[in-house]
C-alpha cells in the first residue's frame, strides 16, 4: 500500500471527526443554554415558596384559638396571638365618670375612699435627709444634720438620737426629752424647732408586675438641679418619693398588672392603694415613700390593653428592634433604619411597627404579598413567641388586638420579601453561579 495514500486517509478521517465533534458543539450548545434557562426558572418557582423560615415542630404551633395558648409558641399567619394564661379576658372598668346637672361625679369605692384617709401622711425620715434643728436658748445644742446610715443624728453634747422612721414632730420629742434627761434644760423651758431642708434619695423595693423588678432608688436629683439649689431656704417638694415614681424606675406596670390592689409595706404595716385613677382620670391615694419600703403590684391571668399607653406608672415609650433586608447591608443607614425608627411609645401595635421597618408600601404588584414575623417574650409565661403575619391579613384585620397585638420593650420585628422580589432574587443568585461556569466551559 502506498504510504503517502494511508496518511492522506488518517488525515481526511481526523479532519472529519473534528468536523463531526463541532457540529455536535454547535448543536449542543442551545439545548445547554436551554437546559440552564429552564433549571434557573425552575429553581426560582420552587424556591419563590420559600417565604418564611421553616416552620417549627407541630408541637409548638398553636392552630387553633380555643387550645391551650401556653403550650404552643409558634403562632401561623390565621391564629390570634392574645398573650394570656386563661381565656378570661380584662373586665369593664368599675371606676367610670358620669356628667349630670350639678358637674361631674367621680364614682369611687366607699372602701376606697375611707381607705385612702388611713394612709400615713406625714413624711417619715429616712438616711441621707438633711434637717436644720434650732433650740431656743441653747445654740450649742443646734445645728444642720443629716441622718446617718446608721439612722442616728448626731447633735453637740448630746447622745446619737434615732430618727430614720420618725417624723419631725416625733423627732422633736425625742431630742427635746434628751434635753431633759441629761439635765440640760428644765422640762417645761425646752423649745427647739426643726425644719426639713432637703429630702434624700430613698431605696425601695418593687415586685410583681413591673417590667423591671428589684430594688430602686428614687427621688435621686440631677448635678444641675443640685447646683441651682442655693441652700438659703427651708423645705423640699419632694416630688419623687411616692408611688408613682418608684413604679416608673421599675419600668413601668405591664398590662396584667392589677393596679387597683398595688400593696405598699413598711416594716409590719402594709397599705392597699387604687391607682387605677391615674390610668382613667381621677384622683388617687397619695403616700410619701421612705426607705426601705417595698411594693408589691399583683397580676391578672390576662393583659389589659388600656394599661399600655403612656402615663405615669408605665413605661413612655419602648425599643423595638427591627430588620428589613432584601440584601445584607452594610449599615443601619443604608436599610432606613435608625435609632428614631426602633423607638416607639408605649401602646404601639405590630401594624405601626411594620410601618417603621418600611415593610408596607412600594408596588403593590411585587412587593404588597410580604411576610413578617414578631419575636416577643411574653411576661405571663416568660417564654418566647413567634407570630407570623402576612401583610395583606395585618392591614384587613388591623382592628383585631390578637392578629395586631401590642409591641412589648425589646420585642423583634423581621420582614420577608414577596414571592416575586424572592423570585428575582433567587434567579439572579442562580445566574450568577451559572454563568461563570459557563465561560469557565468555553475557556
Amino acid at each position: 500500500m502506498n504510504p503517502n495514500h494511508s496518511m492522506k486517509f488518517s488525515s481526511t478521517t481526523h479532519s472529519s471527526a473534528e468536523q463531526n465533534i463541532a457540529t455536535k458543539s454547535t448543536t449542543d450548545a442551545p439545548l445547554r443554554q436551554g437546559l440552564s434557562t429552564l433549571l434557573v426558572i425552575t429553581l426560582a418557582t420552587i424556591l419563590s415558596g420559600c417565604v418564611l423560615p421553616h416552620h417549627p415542630e407541630e408541637s409548638d404551633i398553636c392552630d387553633n384559638v380555643e387550645d391551650d395558648m401556653t403550650q404552643c409558641h409558634f403562632y401561623p399567619s390565621d391564629t390570634p396571638y392574645m398573650r394570656s394564661k386563661t381565656t378570661e379576658r380584662a373586665p369593664k372598668n368599675v371606676a367610670q365618670i358620669s356628667n349630670n346637672p350639678m358637674g361631674t361625679t367621680w364614682l369611687m369605692d366607699t372602701a376606697q375612699a375611707q381607705q385612702a384617709l388611713h394612709l400615713p401622711q406625714n413624711i417619715r425620715l429616712s438616711v441621707g435627709d438633711r434637717l436644720k434643728v434650732n433650740v431656743l436658748n441653747g445654740e450649742e445644742f443646734s445645728g444642720n444634720v443629716e441622718i446617718n446610715n446608721d439612722g442616728y443624728i448626731y447633735l453637740p453634747y448630746l447622745q446619737p438620737i434615732h430618727a430614720k422612721g420618725l417624723d419631725v414632730q416625733q423627732l422633736s420629742a425625742a431630742i427635746s426629752k434628751y434635753l431633759v434627761d441629761e439635765d440640760f434644760m428644765l422640762k417645761n423651758s425646752v423649745r427647739l424647732s426643726i425644719t426639713p431642708l432637703k429630702w434624700a434619695p430613698v431605696e425601695v423595693t418593687v415586685s410583681g408586675g413591673v417590667f423591671e423588678p428589684g430594688q430602686h432608688q428614687i427621688n435621686k436629683k440631677t448635678d444641675t438641679k443640685i447646683i441651682d439649689e442655693d441652700g438659703n431656704r427651708s423645705g423640699d417638694q419632694a416630688s419623687d418619693r411616692n408611688i408613682a415614681a418608684a413604679l416608673r424606675a421599675s419600668g413601668g406596670v405591664r398590662p396584667d398588672a392589677n393596679i387597683r390592689e398595688i400593696i405598699v409595706i413598711r416594716e409590719q404595716h402594709s397599705f392597699k392603694l387604687d391607682l387605677s385613677g391615674v390610668i382613667h382620670g381621677y384622683p388617687v391615694p397619695t403616700m410619701t415613700l421612705m426607705s426601705g419600703d417595698h411594693i408589691h403590684v399583683p397580676q391578672h391571668d390576662y393583659f389589659d390593653d388600656a394599661l399600655a399607653r403612656p402615663s405615669q406608672i408605665t413605661a413612655p415609650g419602648i425599643r423595638v428592634f427591627l430588620s428589613n433586608l432584601t440584601q445584607p447591608a452594610s449599615s443601619n443607614s443604608q436599610s432606613a433604619v435608625d435609632t428614631d425608627a426602633t423607638r416607639f411609645p408605649y401602646g404601639t401595635r405590630l401594624l405601626n411597627g411594620a410601618i417603621a421597618a418600611n415593610c408596607v408600601g412600594g408596588a403593590q404588584s411585587t412587593n404588597a404579598s410580604r411576610h413578617l414575623l414578631l419575636i416577643t417574650k411574653n411576661p405571663l409565661t416568660a417564654e418566647v413567641d413567634v407570630i407570623e403575619r402576612s401583610m395583606d391579613s395585618l392591614i384587613r384585620n388591623s382592628w383585631e388586638t390578637g392578629m395586631n397585638p401590642i409591641l412589648m420593650p425589646g420585642d423583634g420585628i423581621a420582614c420577608y420579601d414577596s414571592r416575586v422580589t424572592n423570585m428575582r432574587e433567587i434567579a439572579r443568585t442562580v445566574t450568577e453561579i451559572l454563568v461563570p461556569a459557563t465561560l469557565l466551559e468555553l475557556l
